[in-house]
Formats: C-alpha cells, structure tokens, sequence
C-alpha cells in the first residue's frame, strides 16, 4: 500500500479512507486468508510425518465463519470428530500404551508460519478491490 500526499487535508482524507474499512470487507480479507490457509493445511497434512490412513485428516479441516474479527482454521473439537488426532500430532500426547510421551509432529504452526505472507497478500488484494486501489 502506498500513501502519496501533499498536505495536512490530503493526509487526513487519506486517514479517513483507511479507516472507512467496513466489517463486511474485513470478513471477507478473513475468509479469503481462511481459506487459503485451509487449503494448504489440507494439501500439506501428509508431509510432516503424519501416515495417510483413512484419509480423514485432509477432509477434517474446517474454517469458522469470521466473528468478532476473528477467523479459525482447524478440525472440529471432539473425540468423536473425523480428524481428532490431529490435535495430539500437533502437541504432542502421552501414549498408554507404550507408557512414554509421543514427541509433536507439528503441522498447522509449520503451514501457517510458512504461508503467513501469503495469507497477508490475500488481506491486501480483498483491500485494495474493497477500496478501489
């Protein structure tokens, strides 16, 4: 984003259109961001050491609908819901049966942190459209 002006009345103008962001543009940089990163977590559930089974891991990521300015990216909570287990990977659990703690296979920090820039590229092109740059 670039800010070009002259004077102290161009500057507040300029202010004033920045801060005219309506929610409903701040949703929708959300949900584009959201989605992108669903969409690489799914591609990508498979290459941090994770066996594909049943393939239920790919299917269970979700993204909430943005509230609050606020957006999740993730598998539905529950023991029951497909993909659970990805919460476990992710962290790391103390497994009963072998009587140790199972070492995190991390997936979603490695994908977020590898894909915030384009995450934020996603936030400024909803943006610029948004405010007719």
């Amino acid at each position: 984003m670039q800010l070009d002006f002259d004077g102290l009345d161009e500057l507040i103008a300029e202010i004033d259109r920045i801060e005219g962001l309506t929610d409903e543009l701040k949703d929708q940089a959300l949900i584009k961001g959201g989605d992108l990163l669903k969409d690489r977590i799914a591609s990508e559930v498979y290459s941090h050491g994770l066996t594909k089974r049943s393939g239920e891991a790919q299917e269970a990521i979700t993204r909430t609908d943005p509230e609050n300015n606020e957006l999740f990216v993730g598998t539905k909570g529950g023991a029951k819901q497909p993909g659970y287990y990805l919460y476990m990977h992710e962290f790391g659990f103390y497994n009963v049966r072998a009587g140790r703690f199972i070492a995190p296979l991390p997936l979603v920090s490695i994908v977020y942190e590898n894909n915030k820039n384009n995450i934020l590229n996603e936030y400024v092109d909803v943006f610029r459209k948004g405010m007719g740059m």
